[in-house]
């Protein structure tokens, strides 16, 4: 995430991962980007990483999600806001308040494992969006595999292997049924058994993992 930083001028980030279990995380594994470890102590301590609406709201749903319009749905302010507000000032992070930042988190298909990924001080912008929805599938896949071993025999049948290689190229349903030489029924049954195979939900999440798990060539 620290390339990142280079095409999103975020203040600090931070990012983890870890199971879940009826939408809540459970022994949820920490990797701190730059945020001061004193801060993140002081949140843990205090009990109000659970309590966060931004943390709350991508456990629920693993969309993109601007603070701002999180903190707007909460309505009235409660006390633990107040507190999260007050200690982000403490240490510097004078755009809390004001909801200036992103989150975003990936599930996977089977909903045991759950990531988030924390932009601090990111002003609302859709470029901004658009690099975020491509890269964090990405991210959290490498979280992923530092959690758990990858394997690196493929589950993959040759051709499921070669429909993912064209959904890598951003085909659609219709190309990859014109390009194989088959019907859009059976294209829709390899994409189908290839987010199984790869636990993954979306195209672009099952591309993310074969490429991390080396299922497929880079160039």
């Amino acid at each position: 995430m620290c390339r990142l930083s280079v095409l999103l001028p975020y203040q600090a980030a931070i990012s983890c991962i870890s199971r879940t279990a009826n939408g809540a995380p459970e022994a949820m594994q920490v990797v701190n980007v730059n945020y001061q470890p004193e801060y993140v102590a002081e949140l843990v301590t205090r009990g109000l990483v659970a309590k966060d609406p931004i943390v709350i709201e991508n456990f629920k749903t693993f969309k993109l999600q601007y603070w701002a319009d999180t903190i707007r749905r909460q309505g009235e302010l409660t006390d633990d806001m107040h507190q999260i507000f007050s200690l982000a000032e403490d240490f510097g992070f004078h755009k809390t308040r004001a909801g200036c930042g992103y989150g975003h988190g990936v599930q996977n298909l089977n909903k045991t494992e759950g990531s988030f990924f924390c932009y601090h001080g990111l002003e609302r912008s859709s470029r901004t969006e658009e690099i975020l929805e491509l890269v964090i599938p990405h991210f959290h896949q490498a979280l992923s595999r530092a959690r758990n071993a990858p394997t690196n025999a493929s589950p993959l049948t040759p051709k499921e292997t070669e429909v993912l290689k064209w959904l890598r190229q951003g085909k659609s349903t219709w190309d990859i049924s014109v390009i194989l030489n088959i019907s859009e029924r059976t294209v829709k049954f390899h994409v189908a058994n290839i987010l199984q195979k790869l636990d993954a939900t979306t195209r672009a999440h099952a591309v993310a993992i074969a490429i991390e798990k080396g299922l497929m060539d880079l160039e």
